[in-house]
C-alpha cells in the first residue's frame, strides 16, 4: 500500500509559534528542514513527540551511531518506506558513518557483511516481526481488562 502525504508544508515564515520553535531547532541541529518535519508541524504536538523521541534514541540508547542508523534502516526497510530508507540511507553514509557494504546490504535485503551489525538488523527485524497486535486493531469493543 502506498501512501501519498497530503498535509501542507509548514515553513519557518508559516508556522504558528510553538512549530516554528520546533523548526528552527530541528534546523539549527540538521541544517535543513525535512518534509517530514514540514509537514508534521501541522501538528506541533506530533513533531514534538517525534522530535523528543529521536533524540534520547539518539542520546540515550547506548548505540553507536552507525549501529543507530542500523536500527533505524531496518525498521525503514521492514515497514517499506522508501522515504525513510532514503532519509536514514543519506544519514548512514554521510553522518554516521555505516559501512557502505552494510547499508547497500541492508537496502537490498541481503545478508549484512558485519557479523555485529548484522546481528543487531536481525534482533530488530525480529522485534518488529514479533510483535503482537494490538486488541484495538483485532476489535472495536476492546477495552482494558480488569485488574
Amino acid at each position: 500500500m502506498t501512501y501519498r502525504m497530503t498535509l501542507p508544508q509548514i515553513t519557518l515564515e508559516t508556522a504558528a509559534p510553538k512549530a516554528k520553535e520546533l523548526l528552527e531547532g530541528a534546523k539549527k541541529q540538521s541544517g535543513m528542514i525535512s518534509n517530514m518535519y514540514a509537514a508534521m508541524a501541522n501538528a506541533p504536538e506530533a513533531l514534538e513527540t517525534y522530535l523528543y523521541g529521536m533524540e534520547h534514541f539518539r542520546k540515550e540508547s547506548g548505540f553507536s551511531p552507525p549501529e543507530q542508523e542500523v536500527v533505524l534502516l531496518t525498521i525503514s526497510y521492514e515497514n517499506g518506506c522508501d522515504y525513510c530508507m532514503a532519509a536514514h540511507s543519506f544519514i548512514a553514509d554521510k553522518r554516521s558513518q555505516v559501512p557502505l557494504p552494510v547499508t547497500d546490504a541492508i537496502r537490498a535485503g541481503i545478508r549484512i557483511p558485519d557479523a555485529r551489525l548484522r546481528a543487531l538488523s536481525e534482533f530488530t527485524r525480529a522485534m518488529l516481526q514479533k510483535r503482537p497486535d494490538t486488541p484495538r486493531s483485532r476489535s472495536s469493543t476492546w477495552s482494558w481488562p480488569s485488574r
